[in-house]
């Protein structure tokens, strides 16, 4: 669907309300506590997130376990990917015996540890998660299984949402878990309505109730890219930066149901201007910080 620029942002700027965006405290707020903890969950939901984001691994008996980076040495005293370990030596590990505030490991040694999913949803009953499926090995069919019944039985499936960079993650996941649009037509939408000046996305809508779905679109406000042109005799490339525009939000937004989030909002300036630009959310590493930006 081709849509007119002009049209689409009168209608933006006069159907749409510029509401502080919410809070998402990346990894529970990685800046200001030691990541994908429940400490941090605490801290984050103290400091007023509306949304926590996580990270998801699976260990070698199919547990989802909170944890980011494809070794366990990067932020713990373990070592290997989560995938080789089983729970009982993951439970073992010091999840914040890297973590340092200038210096200071103020963490390490008491007793923070790398939780399962299933332990922060019960711990924290009441609170909205975004889960960023990590798990490079994972069997994309095993872990959907998992996961509906490991949200069914924590009767978490309405205030849980799942991303992936992998779009085979999400394409597994059953049609009753949420879930945001894969990131290359997210990018695909925005590269063109940046670069080419023309909006083209497909939104689906319920005959019967005239509804458009929900749909939920995750981006950086400002994107380092290469752009590949095609000439007659080979193809070039150079870099670009992708940053959102006015005119792009309004391309989403054609859909009413569509909502935004930005990632990499960690300045009281670019809060401002993902305010202005009508994101829905803003993704920010130190929710301490974001609570002084509304």
């Amino acid at each position: 669907m081709k849509l007119s620029f002009t049209s689409l942002l009168l209608l933006f700027y006069l159907q749409t309300p510029l509401a502080a965006p919410m809070i998402v405290a990346h990894r529970a707020g990685t800046a200001d506590h030691p990541e994908n903890t429940l400490h941090a969950i605490n801290m984050a939901l103290q400091n007023s997130a509306n949304v926590i984001w996580l990270s998801l691994q699976f260990t070698k008996e199919g547990i989802p376990v909170l944890y980011r980076p494809s070794d366990l040495n990067t932020l713990t005293d373990g070592h290997g990917p989560v995938s080789a370990h089983h729970w009982q030596e993951i439970q073992q590990l010091d999840a914040a015996y890297h973590f340092n505030i200038q210096g200071q490991y103020i963490y390490r040694g008491l007793g923070v540890k790398i939780p399962t999913l299933r332990q922060a949803l019960i711990a924290y009953p009441n609170a909205e998660f975004i889960l960023d499926i990590k798990s490079p090995d994972a069997d994309p069919a095993i872990m959907a299984e998992i996961l509906d019944e490991l949200l069914t039985e924590t009767n978490s499936l309405d205030r849980v949402r799942f991303y992936s960079t992998e779009k085979r993650y999400l394409t597994a996941l059953p049609a009753t878990m949420n879930k945001f649009k894969p990131r290359n037509l997210t990018r695909k939408i925005l590269a063109n309505a940046i670069m080419a000046n023309y909006c083209e996305l497909a939104t689906t809508q319920d005959k019967k109730s005239n509804r458009y779905s929900d749909e939920y679109h995750a981006f950086e406000l400002r994107r380092d890219v290469r752009v590949v042109e095609k000439f007659t005799l080979g193809r070039g490339t150079s870099k670009a930066q992708l940053v959102w525009s006015p005119a792009a939000m309004a391309c989403f937004k054609h859909n009413p149901n569509t909502k935004v989030l930005l990632i990499g909002i960690n300045s009281y300036q670019d809060y401002q201007i993902a305010q202005s630009l009508g994101a829905d959310y803003v993704m920010v590493d130190s929710p301490a910080a974001a609570k002084h930006w509304r």
